[in-house]
């Protein structure tokens, strides 16, 4: 009998997005103080998709490249758990207390199969079937919000939010914009901005998808994001010029710098000179750095600091919530390069961040080209921004945009952008040089180590 693919069935692709956008719905505030991120399983879904269209079809394809991707993915998340609980055993801790930290990442665990069921299923058009459910999920949880509080209310706190760059006072006394702002999907618009802009240039309409990701990016209004767009898109402008060689050795100087740069970063915050600096410049820290001053009693920047483990801050904050040790009204820590040291140590911390940074941006470059490569280092590059003010690090929809961007361009069969005049007397001055850039780099682009019959 003859299946039609995932990629080119309507039911499939209608099936997948609508369990992205149920899932999240469960990030509307109504929904997620009552279920809180129970809704996010409706996700899984897309599991039991693939696994229908596998049973059904025998159609092994993409398995060995897809095995590889939630190998990569997968034990990260396992190296922080192990290394956690070496700690948990020296520290002897309770097994209540061990079940909570593994428990915290049992969604991410979740999230890989989604990622790599929807690169079983559509290839390169797994990110943008994603964004379509995200970008419906978000537009819907604004329409609500605007029926709440009124359409005109809703439109003049928007414009004023926006004007007004977030100032703190119109947050706290706008139901509109406090029933609107959903951090997560916020975060994840900035990463499509940045991949329909640099990387999906086989899409027809990016610039399309792009605005519309930036106008929900403005409207989730975060604004170290911001920040964090403006130093990504630096970075893709940039690498997009470089020929494939450069590109390799930039890739490989960007990761490493990442891993200095983590380590000069914690070394800041725990002298107390990044939050005086912050304050001096009068930027709103919104109480982080009650929060980086009371965690630095229980680290040091030292080859002997052990860590605590996985989620210790979070317990931490927890413990001292409604006794006279509190030091505000939040559990969590508000910037994951800290959290991670102060919970893995530093050598844990050490292998950590070089295997997300270095082995991952050297397995992206020799198994699947420089090209997606450069995609991993530029969106990550814009999310090391927020994981240094924010906890964004292990969000779900955040999460699964990093992975399955990078996997979706892998596929993509149009990594540049073709010229269409062939016809070099026709060209542009603009459109000649490109040319001959191309031309002369053509020899030096590095291929995918993945052969046709690895895919299939």
């Amino acid at each position: 009998m003859n299946v039609p693919y995932t990629k080119n069935s309507k039911a499939y692709k209608g099936f997948y997005i609508f369990f992205i956008f149920c899932a999240a719905m469960g990030d509307w505030k109504v929904i997620n103080l009552a279920l809180g991120g129970l809704p996010k399983v409706v996700s899984a879904g897309a599991v039991g998709l693939a696994l229908i269209y596998l049973m059904w079809s025998g159609n092994f394809k993409n398995i060995k490249v897809l095995f590889h991707l939630f190998m990569i993915y997968v034990s990260i998340i396992m190296g922080v758990i192990l290394w956690s609980v070496i700690i948990w055993i020296l520290d002897f801790q309770t097994v209540g207390y061990i079940l909570k930290g593994v428990s915290k990442m049992s969604f991410q665990f979740l999230n890989i199969l989604i990622v790599v069921s929807a690169g079983y299923m559509f290839e390169e058009k797994a990110a943008k079937y994603t964004f379509f459910g995200l970008a419906l999920g978000n537009f819907v949880i604004i329409i609500l919000g605007a029926l709440t509080t009124g359409v005109g209310g809703a439109i003049s706190d928007m414009i004023k939010n926006i004007t007004s760059f977030g100032a703190s006072e119109l947050v706290e006394n706008s139901k509109f914009i406090r029933a609107i702002e959903i951090h997560d999907i916020t975060f994840v618009m900035g990463v499509y901005v940045i991949y329909f802009l640099f990387f999906c240039h086989g899409e027809k309409h990016r610039y399309l998808y792009a605005g519309i990701a930036l106008f929900l990016f403005v409207a989730g209004l975060k604004r170290i994001a911001f920040v964090s767009m403006l130093l990504a898109l630096a970075v893709g402008a940039f690498a997009s010029w470089l020929n494939p060689k450069s590109q390799v050795r930039f890739v490989t100087v960007m990761s490493l710098i990442v891993v200095v740069f983590c380590y000069y970063y914690l070394s800041i915050i725990h002298s107390g000179a990044f939050t005086a600096f912050l304050e001096e410049h009068e930027i709103e820290l919104m109480g982080r750095e009650k929060i980086y001053d009371f965690i630095s009693k229980f680290y040091t920047i030292s080859p002997s600091y052990r860590g605590k483990g996985y989620e210790f801050c979070v317990q931490l904050l927890r413990t001292m919530k409604g006794t006279k040790d509190q030091v505000v009204n939040i559990t969590a820590v508000h910037n994951d390069i800290l959290k991670m040291y102060v919970e893995l140590g530093f050598w844990g911390f050490l292998m950590w961040i070089m295997w997300y940074y270095v082995y991952q941006t050297h397995w992206f470059l020799t198994r699947c080209g420089e090209k997606v490569a450069v995609c991993f280092i530029t969106i990550n590059t814009y999310m090391l921004v927020s994981y240094m003010t924010d906890n964004t690090m292990f969000y779900y929809w955040s999460s699964m945009a990093i992975r399955i961007i990078p996997m979706s361009f892998f596929f993509d069969p149009v990594k540049e952008m073709q010229l269409k005049i062939k016809d070099t007397d026709e060209m542009t001055k603009f459109e000649r040089k490109l040319l001959e850039k191309r031309e002369k780099s053509q020899g030096q682009s590095r291929k995918a180590r993945f052969s046709e019959e690895e895919l299939w």
